[in-house]
């Protein structure tokens, strides 16, 4: 069963689910998945991910892989960043 066809078959069964202390666990795990999900951004990086990144950037430099700032402020307020 691939994710796309998991997520369907926990969405049916969530919709047919009335024990609510079956939910409010669901819920827990809902936001406890968030918040480490946030915290998870918030990590620095390490010297070899910041050294990579900076290697992957110049590489999209050399290559014209970059937009200006007023092209990605357009994109955000259109709704599509890339």
């Amino acid at each position: 069963m691939n994710t796309a066809e998991k997520k369907l078959d926990l969405i049916r069964w969530l919709a047919e689910l009335n024990d609510s202390e079956v939910l409010e666990q669901l819920d827990q795990i809902k936001k406890r998945s968030i918040v480490e999900r946030y915290q998870k951004t918030l990590q620095p990086m390490s010297s070899e991910e910041l050294r990579e990144s900076l290697a992957e950037s110049e590489e999209d430099y050399r290559n014209g892989r970059i937009i200006s700032q007023e092209e990605l402020e357009r994109r955000i307020k259109e709704g599509r960043i890339l």
